[in-house]
């Protein structure tokens, strides 16, 4: 039980575990060992405007803590602007290739223009 101090940080490194590497083809669908579910938890804290903490004791245990916005009025949800200023930006003249299926004609870039 617990992780050592010198690894703490490279918990919160995609692809970093420190399970067992997972056995795919036994039949089952392994849960741990791929490196993304403490840096996903902790993106999901910070997106709440909280955080994801590790406390651990080498040969005793790990706790991990997280913390949030105890009220909502504390807590705003990031959400993105939807106006009408906005609406220009994510209006397009014409629709964009498919990039899978690529027309068959080059496009004059030149005649494309941002309103």
């Amino acid at each position: 039980g617990g992780v050592p101090l010198r690894k703490i940080d490279r918990l919160f490194s995609y692809l970093y575990s420190t399970a067992p590497k997972p056995e795919l083809g036994t039949g089952g669908t392994p849960l741990a060992g791929f490196g993304y579910g403490l840096p996903i938890s902790r993106l999901y804290a910070k997106y709440f405007q909280g955080d994801l903490q590790l406390f651990s004791m080498e040969g005793f245990g790990t706790d991990a803590v997280i913390y949030l916005k105890a009220l909502s009025t504390d807590s705003v949800e990031r959400l993105p602007v939807y106006n009408k200023s906005a609406w220009r930006h994510y209006q397009t003249i014409q629709e964009a290739d498919d990039w899978c299926v690529p027309s068959t004609e080059p496009k004059n870039t030149s005649t494309y223009r941002v309103t």
